[in-house]
């Protein structure tokens, strides 16, 4: 016969019936509470269904109050005070480390740069036609129009179709593979294959064409286009192609990039990424500390103790992964008040799965016990699953906000990245996706701050102080787009945007110059930045002026020693010698006669005691047009 058992739930004491709502507030197991108090008659009668009906509202309320309010208010105080430390740390939260709070702040900037789009229609008239079509407005609604048809199509599959349902779904895919082709052709030859790969999702949605394309060819060889008629010569099922076409569904993606909504909750599970992954390694260490401690508490569980089947070979704490497994799946609130009464049965012959453990020295050995099983599973409960879990939903919501607010909290406003996009088009009109360095001085000139220095005085030293700030890294003589976008936004981001920029010492030159060899991008190992460049420039310009003007002075002095005291011989120059040497030192056709002799009238002679004067065949000795371009000593 039977034997009558209470049930593990229970009110008949104080903690028994704070266990009981608890687990009620869970969401675990209150339904049965509400049918035992439902059934109940006196102590020692026989249940009786539904003897008390109205005591469902106990259970009722005792769920809206104590699951969807109490319970919620420990997850709002767990994501308040998550907000509090953030506040309290500037803005970071205590999950993300600085730099990874920096590439998300970076993402986040990324995210709201619309990609670059090609400003100008190709030349020819039917490119051009393609171009102004693939950018109106009614060709997007038009595509979009269609992938929501095709994502309806794709519901329409049963798992016994006749031939003619199934031919008209074959067709049906045709028209919309059809309508993507056409989309991909418009876009490709009105914007050029360079500009249209250009956009991630563009090329998602060429990889999306190819694959249909092959799908329509696999099913136009299987003849599943046969209505009516025998598929001879249809080639047999291949292993795998009912995935293969389950991977139509990937269509539906291409609303992302049509839809802000839908987009903005993509972006905002990849800014996430670091404090989600930083939170999971935090949750992995406790459970690891957990799946220890139950390891060792509960090892020799009865896995057989009633037919509820609550813990099996594979669900129990006898090795690590299972006890790992079986934490994690109690987070999720799946029936961890069951497991909870398995380890906390009082009879240890029941408890104990090998009985020979059980009194070994009067004390049992992984058998379980009320006292240590409920505590066990309780706190579990609460730091795993309401307060560790809780952490991912905070951060995520953290970052919805962030990304809601948008240019809101945005250090960098997004019109003035729209600008930096617009810039970098006049000076890539070919959407390489680099520059020349040399045009770093133009982008930086036409970028208003904090990004650039437009409407301030752009002065040598200016531009170097930007240039020093940003850290570009140069490759073969040129920098790219992606780092110098990062190189702008990281500058404001670290505050090292300066506003005395337009003060400094102002310099007749805004472009160093020089010419860097070939091949010299790296030194030491590490690639060469454009203030490195820059600056490298700058001494070698400093040189070449400090050079010329010594060169300068030292051929002022060489013309004074040259100069005769009398008559209009120079010392080493004969009466034959040709006009050639009298230009290399520094003398005009002044000197000479028509038949190249000198010219004695035009000679120089010497003033009262001061100094040198010229005559008519010379004037003024010291000025620039009578210098030579280079000086030699060797000409002396």
């Amino acid at each position: 016969g039977g034997v009558w058992r209470n049930q593990p739930y229970s009110f008949d004491s104080y903690p028994q019936g704070l266990l009981t709502l608890f687990e009620m507030a869970t969401t675990e197991g209150w339904m049965g509470v509400m049918a035992s108090t439902m059934d109940m008659v006196q102590p020692g009668v026989t249940p009786i269904p539904n003897n008390k009906y109205y005591m469902f509202f106990f259970s009722v309320m005792h769920l809206v109050i104590g699951a969807f309010v109490l319970l919620n208010l420990l997850v709002g105080s767990v994501i308040n005070t998550y907000n509090k430390i953030k506040a309290q740390n500037d803005g970071v939260g205590p999950y993300i480390t600085p730099e990874q709070q920096e590439w998300k702040e970076t993402q986040r900037l990324i995210m709201q740069l619309k990609p670059k789009r090609r400003l100008e229609a190709p030349k020819g008239k039917f490119r051009g036609m393609l171009f102004r079509i693939c950018q109106s407005d009614n060709f997007e609604i038009g595509v979009t129009t269609f992938i929501f048809l095709n994502i309806i199509f794709m519901a329409f599959k049963l798992h016994d179709m006749s031939d003619c349902y199934r031919a008209f779904l074959f067709y049906s895919n045709v028209v919309f593979t059809s309508v993507f082709i056409m989309e991909a052709f418009t876009k490709i030859a009105g914007l050029g294959p360079k500009w249209y790969f250009y956009d991630m999702w563009n090329l998602f949605d060429f990889v999306v064409v190819l694959l249909s394309i092959s799908l329509t060819v696999i099913d136009i060889l299987q003849m599943e286009y046969s209505c009516g008629f025998e598929k001879n010569g249809a080639i047999g099922e291949i292993p795998g192609i009912n995935l293969l076409r389950a991977l139509r569904i990937i269509r539906v993606f291409r609303l992302v990039r049509r839809f802000k909504g839908l987009r903005q909750m993509i972006e905002t599970l990849i800014v996430s990424l670091p404090s989600l992954v930083n939170i999971f390694l935090l949750l992995v260490i406790i459970m690891i500390i957990f799946s220890v401690l139950a390891q060792n508490l509960f090892f020799n569980i009865n896995q057989n103790q009633d037919g509820d089947d609550r813990m099996t070979d594979r669900a129990n704490y006898v090795y690590f992964d299972n006890a790992f497994f079986m934490l994690f799946r109690q987070t999720t609130g799946e029936a961890w008040n069951s497991v909870m009464y398995y380890t906390s049965e009082e009879d240890l012959y029941l408890a104990c799965s090998h009985s020979e453990l059980a009194y070994i020295e009067n004390s049992p050995q992984g058998c379980g016990h009320p006292a240590v099983g409920r505590p066990f599973h309780v706190l579990w409960q609460v730091v795993g699953t309401y307060i560790l879990m809780q952490l991912f939903t905070a951060v995520i919501l953290e970052n919805f906000h962030e990304l809601a607010s948008g240019d809101a909290n945005s250090t960098v406003p997004a019109e003035k990245l729209q600008q930096f996009v617009q810039v970098w088009n006049k000076l890539d009109p070919e959407a390489d996706e680099k520059i020349d360095v040399d045009q770093l001085c133009d982008l930086i000139s036409q970028l208003s701050p904090p990004l650039g220095l437009k409407g301030k005085l752009v002065t040598r030293n200016a531009l170097m102080q930007v240039i020093k700030d940003l850290q570009i890294p140069i490759r073969s003589n040129k920098i790219t787009y992606n780092e110098t976008f990062l190189a702008f936004v990281r500058r404001c981001l670290t505050g090292d945007v300066h506003e005395d920029d337009d003060v400094l010492v102002e310099d007749s030159d805004s472009e160093t110059e020089g010419v860097r060899p070939p091949g010299a991008e790296k030194f030491r190992g590490r690639r060469i930045t454009a203030a490195e460049d820059f600056a490298a420039r700058a001494v070698q310009k400093a040189y070449r002026d400090w050079r010329e003007q010594k060169i300068q002075v030292h051929k002022g002095t060489a013309w004074t020693t040259k100069l005769p005291l009398h008559g209009v011989m120079l010392r080493g120059l004969a009466e034959g010698d040709s006009s050639s040497d009298l230009h290399r030192l520094g003398f005009g056709n002044g000197f000479l006669n028509g038949n190249g002799s000198v010219n004695h009238a035009a000679g120089l002679s010497v003033n009262s005691g001061n100094g040198v004067s010229a005559n008519s065949g010379v004037s003024g000795l010291g000025n620039s047009a009578a210098q030579p371009d280079r000086y030699s000593p060797a000409e002396e």
